[in-house]
């Protein structure tokens, strides 16, 4: 990815998770099929995506109920930001299609890595 494509994506992950709602939470788990879909296409992200996808599952289940709002939106953004169509590499580009989704993906694991910490110690623990 350029460096500006990763500016774009960084900078849109930032305002995507300050704007989150839960109206937005509910399209998101509203489009779990595709989500689930594409998920499978993100190369190295894909075992970040399923551990995501499952905390954000639990919280909208509320099974896991105590997880930070920021967390929250982070990975609904995230999810969002996957099934759009609209994206900074569009998804039909061959290859390149799903870096810009992956890359946001990195960016909530790295963002979080110690509330994702909380969230695997309770799985093991339920």
């Amino acid at each position: 990815m350029k460096a500006n494509e990763a500016e774009q994506v960084k900078q849109q992950f930032q305002n995507g998770t300050d704007n989150f709602s839960e109206k937005d939470l509910d399209k998101v788990m509203a489009d779990s099929e595709v989500a689930e879909r594409k998920g499978g296409k993100l190369g190295e992200q894909f075992e970040n995506f399923k551990l995501l996808w499952g905390l954000l599952k639990d919280y909208y289940n509320k099974d896991y109920p105590h997880a930070p709002w920021k967390l929250i939106a982070a990975i609904g953004f995230a999810v969002g930001y996957l099934i759009s169509p609209v994206d900074v590499i569009p998804d039909l580009i061959p290859f390149a299609g799903f870096i810009d989704d992956a890359s946001v993906f990195a960016l909530v694991v790295k963002s979080f890595e110690s509330e994702i910490t909380d969230y695997k110690r309770w799985l093991k623990n339920k």
